[in-house]
């Protein structure tokens, strides 16, 4: 009896239910999609991809830069000076960033070498760095470790706009990172800064390793994808006009000459789109260009080629899921 008490407990169980979930019969738009609705799909793209690429690129062509190379002029540390012309007034805010040439960030082993618990705090913690010479130095821990930390962008620049030092906010590096990697991510050491007599502060090269705190190392620390990049240095918060003179004092600290590598100097402004980006403009126009191109011949074709669909005449029932054309 209870055999078949269970028995029929299982198939009521194996039942499908009766409802339309489970019957597959709720409701459902299945659109058809026909050459004529691609062509027009192509058209909508193409005239959406186009205005993007214009406005991109007119926003780009729009926004002023500065830039001179700097390292063909320089002695290595020393002390040199370059000039800038401002050809066209540049509103406020306008960026300070220092440009590398032919420097590759993104090796593997570059950025996997840190260790994220000195970064925050723990001054000792050297485990996750690889390379040995940049982890201890005369048996005190390398603070910080890794060679990210040990090839940190050391020039120092002084800029004079018309023979004037810029200083304060007209010259402002306080907000030039992150704010994840200021709040969250960089920390001073634990114990404050008695416990930096307790740690190595030298690079391999014999150059002054920067604090974890030091906005300039967490802009430094974004490694880049490619080997020209820009970094930011400092905010400029005020208007340059045209014809100002600004003199840039450099001191030259960070070796190019080992990579032959270039050093610029870069200032830019920045629109509602950012920066100026022609790349990502001329993207959008190509992409565009082409989807117009494709739903142009489309279109053409329908219009002279013509075909009903649905017409049962062009096929042939042979059997049981096979279908094949009436012409053979």
């Amino acid at each position: 009896m209870d055999d078949e008490k269970d028995e029929m407990t299982a198939q009521i169980k194996r039942r499908v239910k009766n409802n339309s979930l489970y019957q597959q019969q709720i409701s459902a738009w299945r659109p058809l999609v026909t050459p004529t609705c691609i062509s027009w799909i192509f058209v909508v793209v193409a005239i959406l991809f186009l205005t993007l690429g214009a406005v991109i690129l007119d926003q780009s062509a729009k926004t002023l830069e500065l830039t001179k190379r700097y390292d063909d002029k320089c002695g290595n540390d020393a002390e040199c000076t370059i000039t800038l012309k401002v050809e066209e007034d540049m509103k406020g805010p306008i960026f300070f960033y220092y440009k590398l040439v032919n420097f590759y960030q993104n090796h593997r082993s570059y950025v996997m070498d840190y260790d994220i618990q000195q970064l925050q705090g723990d001054v000792d913690d050297t485990s996750s760095c690889s390379v040995e010479e940049t982890k201890t130095k005369d048996g005190k821990s390398t603070y910080p470790c890794g060679l990210i930390a040990n090839s940190f962008f050391n020039d120092v620049f002084t800029v004079y706009q018309n023979g004037r030092l810029l200083a304060g906010n007209e010259w402002d590096g306080s907000d030039i990172s992150w704010e994840s990697d200021r709040n969250t991510k960089f920390k001073g050491p634990d114990g404050g800064v008695a416990v930096l007599e307790e740690v190595n502060r030298n690079g391999t090269n014999g150059n002054r390793l920067p604090l974890p705190d030091d906005q300039n190392f967490q802009v430094w620390f974004r490694v880049a994808g490619l080997p020209r990049f820009n970094k930011l240095y400092r905010k400029i918060g005020m208007d340059l006009k045209k014809g100002d003179e600004l003199t840039i004092t450099i001191q030259n600290n960070f070796d190019v000459r080992k990579f032959n590598g270039e050093k610029h100097v870069f200032l830019s402004q920045v629109s509602w789109l950012g920066g100026s980006n022609f790349f990502l403009g001329s993207c959008y126009i190509i992409v565009g260009s082409l989807c117009a191109i494709y739903a142009i011949l489309m279109l053409s074709w329908r219009a002279h080629h013509a075909r009903p669909l649905g017409k049962m005449e062009y096929y042939e029932w042979t059997g049981l899921g096979q279908v094949v054309s009436a012409n053979g």
